[in-house]
């Protein structure tokens, strides 16, 4: 198990400066852009670098847990919400045109909560558009009454 810490952390190191390495000529060649957004230019950069890192560390921390195999069950279900919240937080706005009627009070894209929050929300008051409706029934087929049984009260 050392061995493969040692390989594992040497391949993270390894992403971490190819992730600078690449950020650097990226940075320069939005440089008009970002000086335009002059408020909003570390929130690019933090956002670049963030998107940059996790392409290559994902992967590598994920295939380390799969090594490590203890509690890997918890791992999938905390990394399922994990997707599930950021899906909501990236995707409201399409979600909101797509999955929910202008009825609708609990719109998507609500920091920390999930798309099966929000469909289960609309589900019980009747706000679903016919496509939300179907990945409820969808999401019915693996976890039966997902969105349902997804609901956090607020």
């Amino acid at each position: 198990m050392k061995t493969a810490k040692v390989l594992f952390t040497a391949m993270a190191l390894l992403w971490l400066i190819v992730t600078v390495s690449c950020l650097i000529p990226i940075s320069l060649l939005l440089m008009p852009f970002l000086y335009v957004s002059k408020k909003y230019y570390t929130e690019w950069i933090l956002f670049f670098f963030a998107s940059i890192s996790a392409i290559g560390i994902y992967p590598i921390g994920f295939l380390y847990r799969i090594v490590k195999w203890k509690g890997f069950k918890k791992y999938l279900r905390q990394l399922s919400l994990s997707i599930d919240i950021s899906g909501n937080s990236i995707a409201g706005d399409l979600l909101n045109d797509n999955f929910i009627t202008k009825e609708s009070v609990h719109k998507f894209g609500v920091v920390r909560e999930t798309i099966s929050d929000n469909l289960g929300e609309n589900e019980r008051d009747n706000t679903l558009t016919s496509f939300g409706r179907r990945v409820t029934i969808l999401l019915s087929v693996f976890d039966f009454d997902h969105a349902r049984k997804s609901i956090i009260e607020d």
